[in-house]
């Protein structure tokens, strides 16, 4: 029987004594444990409360509370906690490098190092843990790695005769082919709404036509060929892009795919359990590439990660993420949307590779969980970019979807609207210091 089976019928509550013996030194303690997450599909709460159930079966007095909410809407909420002066003792999967390391200076968030010792740093994806040490301090504990990658509809295709795309020329022809508004298809799903989903979207456009959003010295380098050339592609393709783009963010950008809306989207490994769940039979008619590029290959790289906020409750949190990061934990945190990322300890690969849904289908797990070296971070732009502190100021003024959606929908000039944008840049990041 696989682990979701248990999940689904309830099982997996009853397995405490199994999935226990992590942090029994936390059994006196008493507590509430918070946890906010963004990894909001039915499937994967339900293995959060059951690991939750499990761990706090053995600890008298303790009490587990998981809260979710929207990519979106994340970082809004637990500033809003912060300000009433009640984060929650967890954050986990937020894949916000920026916001947490501004909370790590203002230190705000427990240093997770003796975890990472005591469960065996070598076992760890050694870059992985890199990105989330702010000066000594290791911030956050990363569980997995990601990025996305191109869906296709192989059939959709082969009716327009064209192959699937390895760059920006080829991508254009075939959405322009597959695009037929009469019969509710688009040849790609390039949103333009003011979500994240957009932001990473737009930004790997930016990185692919050579452009960078701040350069090495993290001075804002919207307004340059690169980026009008990258946003220039980006509203063409919105034309091969369902009419509603103006709202999609993740959820929108993934449904339009299992609906049968467009032939191509952008997402993470999630889609696969997507599919399953809602359309099983385009299953054998899906295939995965890398995301087309222009000059140079690109995708956003990024990570699900704990972070522990410092409080009363916050050893408490220490263990529970002892305990989650557990090989056969950190597994059922993944099952339910399976290559959506990759597991930062070595010890998880051998499971990751047993499962069902990886097995029996390469030509689509292949691209999302093969290691790749095209990854940017936006919080790391580059090879000699020291980490980017003002991003995080920049990302929350939406400068990058507002720029879009000018263009998009507002039919503004790219020059324009991008040199807009840059200005606003150069305003909201220029006082601000490491």
């Amino acid at each position: 029987m696989y682990r979701r089976d248990l999940i689904r019928t309830g099982a997996l509550a009853g397995l405490g004594v199994a999935l226990g013996g992590i942090g029994r030194t936390a059994h006196a303690q008493q507590g509430t444990v918070r946890l906010l997450t963004p990894e909001t599909d039915p499937s994967q709460i339900r293995v959060w409360q059951a690991l939750g159930a499990a761990w706090t079966g053995e600890r008298r007095g303790v009490t587990y509370q998981p809260e979710y909410a929207s990519w979106d809407d994340l970082v809004r909420k637990i500033s809003a906690d912060l300000m009433a002066g009640t984060p929650p003792e967890i954050v986990a999967g937020s894949s916000r490098v920026g916001f947490m390391a501004s909370a790590a200076r203002r230190n705000l968030l427990m240093d997770l190092s003796s975890i990472v010792d005591e469960l065996g740093r070598e076992d760890f994806h050694q870059p992985s843990l890199a990105a989330w040490n702010f000066n000594g301090v290791q911030a956050a504990i990363p569980y997995g790695a990601q990025w996305p990658v191109l869906w296709c509809r192989t059939d959709l295709f082969e009716e327009a005769g064209v192959p699937l795309p390895r760059t920006w020329d080829d991508y254009r022809a075939a959405a322009e082919k597959m695009t037929k508004p009469a019969q509710g298809i688009f040849g790609a799903c390039f949103p333009a709404g003011r979500t994240w989903n957009t932001q990473i979207q737009a930004s790997i456009c930016i990185w692919s036509a050579g452009g960078q959003i701040f350069d090495e010295k993290l001075n804002v380098t919207l307004d340059t060929p690169e980026v009008r050339r990258a946003m220039t592609y980006y509203a063409e393709m919105c034309r091969f892009s369902p009419p509603d783009i103006g709202q999609y963010g993740f959820r929108e950008a993934s449904a339009a795919y299992t609906s049968g809306k467009a032939a191509t989207t952008f997402y993470w490994g999630r889609v696969l359990s997507h599919l399953y769940q809602q359309a099983p039979d385009l299953l054998p008619k899906t295939r995965t590439v890398h995301i087309p590029y222009d000059k140079r290959p690109a995708t956003a790289y990024g990570w699900d990660e704990f972070v522990v906020y410092r409080g009363r409750n916050a050893r408490l949190a220490m263990d529970f993420v002892k305990y989650m990061l557990q090989p056969q934990q950190m597994f059922m945190l993944m099952e339910p949307v399976i290559a959506h990322v990759v597991p930062t300890r070595n010890s998880v690969m051998p499971m990751l590779h047993q499962h069902e849904w990886i097995r029996k289908h390469p030509e689509i797990v292949t691209t999302l969980i093969e290691p790749i070296d095209f990854g940017i971070s936006a919080a790391y732009e580059g090879p000699n970019h020291p980490f980017n502190y003002k991003w995080d100021a920049f990302e929350a003024r939406n400068i990058i979807p507002d720029m879009v959606q000018r263009i998009v929908l507002g039919r503004e000039p790219v020059a324009i609207s991008v040199e807009k944008a840059h200005r606003e840049a150069v305003a909201v990041t220029r006082d601000i210091r490491p």
